[in-house]
């Protein structure tokens, strides 16, 4: 459960289009669970537990792509609602994964 709660976080990332040296935001899924990822800007993210990911995203389609390390990595995508407006602190996203389920990212710190 909780690789997968770890994939929708990374996957609502889109929530901060415009990127600095990292970008942390928080994921609250539809159950009410909630996660802080910080993003890189080479592609690479930090997540909870010593979690990492590496995403890749499509501007047009609005959809991410996220493949979180480990044993048995997993590949998610996400579509979200918009881009997320200029990527400010306090900015939220709406998204929904490939399965349906759907969440709010928020960004919550940026880093130069």
């Amino acid at each position: 459960m909780k690789k997968t709660i770890a994939l929708a976080s990374i996957l609502a990332f889109v929530a901060a289009p415009a990127i600095a040296a990292s970008t942390s935001v928080e994921f609250t899924g539809e159950d009410g669970a909630s996660q802080v990822w910080k993003f890189n800007d080479d592609g690479t993210a930090e997540g909870p537990e010593g979690a990492s990911a590496t995403y890749t995203w499509d501007e047009e389609g609005k959809k991410l792509c996220a493949t979180i390390a480990g044993d048995e990595p997993q590949t998610v995508c996400a579509t979200f609602e918009d881009n997320g407006g200029e990527g400010a602190v306090g900015e939220t996203a709406g998204y929904t994964l490939d399965d349906g389920r759907k969440g709010v990212a928020k960004i919550v710190a940026k880093e130069e």
